[in-house]
């Protein structure tokens, strides 16, 4: 008897893990602490990272609540919500105790004042993409802004100053990673009605689309920061091209992006 509280615990806790987009999640999350540390000391970073993790929070649960319909009618048994690891009503505490934190987190942490604010704004663009914008031609927006953001945020937080140049590097790479995300579901998605930027492109496009935009971060950094690096990134990014099994392109272009953010953290610091 004393065993059944303990594993409905135990499934709620990994199907909320799952319903964050755990992969995405850790990623923003590792190049937000890498490059606060870099900038500053493990506290500050630590504080960073924390309100950049509940943030990823709010966005991968208000994700998962907005498409269970959906996710339902193509019976998609990796959802936590499909697979009834969670319920609605689990999903959607979690959700208004994560939003509270974040708030707690984002201005009484090393984000008080005006990047803070900035780093809501962010947050607010994913969300506004679940709900609104993810079935509209500018599906591409809240990742551009959001991931563009980043390094605003980061700098900005740790008393530096941002650049333009580092700005596109993170819309750039918002944008790659929107449209690397949507391949394995494309059909699916326009089944459902859903024609955000990747569906109506196509995968060719979308391909290419990937190709530019982690390409162009790439060049990006290896222009603004002579780093002889950055043209691998540049040159590794044609394999979008490939025509590879659909499965392996977002953790490629996951790991793409570490690379880039990982040569750009080594240049700024």
């Amino acid at each position: 008897m004393s065993q059944k509280p303990n594993h409905f615990v135990t499934r709620g806790t990994i199907g909320l893990l799952r319903a964050t987009h755990f992969v995405p999640t850790l990623t923003v999350t590792t190049i937000s602490y890498l490059l606060a540390w870099r900038l500053s000391d493990i506290t500050t970073a630590s504080g960073i990272a924390a309100a950049v993790f509940t943030g990823q929070l709010v966005v991968g649960w208000t994700n998962d609540y907005r498409d269970y319909s959906d996710d339902l009618l193509h019976n998609r048994q990796n959802k936590p919500l499909v697979s009834g690891l969670i319920t609605l009503k689990i999903l959607s505490r979690a959700t208004y105790l994560a939003g509270f934190v974040l708030l707690a987190l984002t201005y009484f942490g090393p984000l008080s004042g005006k990047f803070g604010f900035v780093h809501l704004l962010a947050v607010a663009s994913a969300v506004a993409y679940n709900f609104k914008l993810k079935s509209t031609a500018i599906s591409f927006l809240p990742f551009a802004f959001s991931f563009g953001l980043l390094p605003v945020i980061i700098l900005g937080a740790t008393g530096r100053q941002s650049e333009l140049w580092m700005v596109s590097i993170g819309a750039l790479f918002g944008v790659g990673v929107h449209l690397a995300n949507v391949f394995k579901d494309l059909e699916n998605d326009r089944a459902s009605g859903i024609y955000g930027l990747p569906q109506k492109l196509g995968v060719n496009k979308s391909r290419l689309g990937c190709a530019i935009s982690f390409g162009g971060g790439g060049l990006v950094l290896a222009l603004n920061t002579g780093e002889q690096s950055a043209w691998l990134i540049v040159v590794a990014s044609i394999i979008f091209l490939i025509p590879l099994p659909r499965k392996f392109i977002f953790p490629f272009a996951m790991a793409l992006g570490l690379a880039v953010m990982g040569v750009f953290i080594a240049a700024i610091g």
